[in-house]
């Protein structure tokens, strides 16, 4: 009976280490976004399909010159810019998606997309442990990748692509799983010990906003992304978009919308005709300019993630711990 109690003791003190690792880690991105209560604007210079457009790479070292959030958030398959002091670094992963081939062949199941990327990817079911397990091992490797290549000081994080299907509890799993993992990482002598590494939230805000409200996550995400964001001929938001600027008044979560100029916002009438009204640049400089919005990337065609407009929004000013910390729930026995 002594042994099992001090082995009951000995899993209940792991556990709390590892809570406050994750603790410890959530304060310090707060710390570098900013002494707390200070509101700093956001830059965003992305692209998954290829390199950053040079324009965006510009805007964010000077946005980093002023003193502001900068986020290089790119596919690790391309060459990654040189960096510069200050600049976070996230990382992109195909998520709950595979590429068919050698990648797909590696997981227990995958299954047809059934959309537009089902020539080249096949879908996961991220709520299998086996899967997750896998997946979580590639996010270590990409977090190593990005602690070698990220300044001193800066982020290191992930954007894990795909998670749609997720509800609240499969986006804990997940990102919980992952965290745990990055923990042990650092334990070994993988990841620096001084790396603040985090993750970025993509679509799925309302799952996430549930998430968020149930206090199912370790830490929170270093950004929201909602991808085709659209305004309506009245100038309103569209419904996952609104969500996600919710979660950014809520939380202090920095929310960046990706726009696509092949999309269409809404059908308006003409002599007679209707008309097609497709998201355009001018209509994501306005929805960057809402509030709670931290700033939209525009791009002429969804095919090609090379956005080569970004718009700046409003400041956002981060909230220590957006949310309960999860270590009482560990001290609750």
């Amino acid at each position: 009976m002594a042994s099992g109690l001090l082995r009951s003791w000995k899993v209940r003190i792991g556990g709390i280490a590892a809570v406050a690792a994750l603790a410890i880690g959530a304060l310090a991105i707060f710390c570098l976004m900013g002494p707390f209560g200070e509101a700093k604007k956001q830059y965003w210079a992305t692209s998954l399909s290829s390199t950053v457009e040079g324009a965006l790479l510009q805007g964010l070292q000077e946005a980093v010159a002023r003193g502001e959030v900068g986020w290089l958030d790119v596919d690790p398959k391309f060459p990654v810019p040189a960096m510069t002091a200050g600049v976070n670094l996230i990382l992109y992963h195909v998520g709950g998606n595979c590429y068919i081939g050698s990648d797909c062949d590696r997981f227990p199941a995958s299954q047809p997309t059934g959309d537009r990327w089902g020539g080249s990817e096949r879908t996961l079911d991220l709520n299998d442990p086996q899967t997750r397990k896998l997946v979580v091992a590639d996010l270590i490797e990409i977090v190593q990748q990005g602690d070698k290549l990220a300044p001193e000081g800066s982020i290191v994080g992930v954007h894990l692509d795909n998670v749609h299907k997720l509800d609240a509890d499969g986006l804990a799993k997940m990102f919980n799983d992952y965290l745990q993992a990055v923990a042990a990482a650092k334990d070994q002598g993988l990841i620096s010990k001084t790396r603040t590494v985090g993750y970025v939230a993509k679509n799925n805000a309302e799952a996430f906003r549930k998430a968020l409200a149930q206090q199912l996550l370790s830490a929170a995400p270093l950004y929201q992304i909602n991808e085709n964001a659209m305004l309506s001929q009245d100038g309103e938001l569209d419904d996952d978009s609104r969500v996600a600027q919710d979660i950014g008044r809520r939380y202090g979560i920095p929310v960046f919308l990706k726009t696509f100029g092949t999309d269409v916002a809404y059908t308006t009438r003409q002599d007679g005709d209707e008309v097609d009204v497709f998201v355009s640049q001018d209509m994501t400089k306005r929805m960057a300019q809402l509030p709670n919005i931290a700033g939209a990337a525009w791009s002429p065609d969804e095919r090609r993630y090379q956005p080569t407009l970004f718009a700046q929004g409003s400041a956002v000013r981060p909230a220590l711990f957006p949310y309960g910390s999860r270590l009482g729930k560990w001290l609750d026995w």
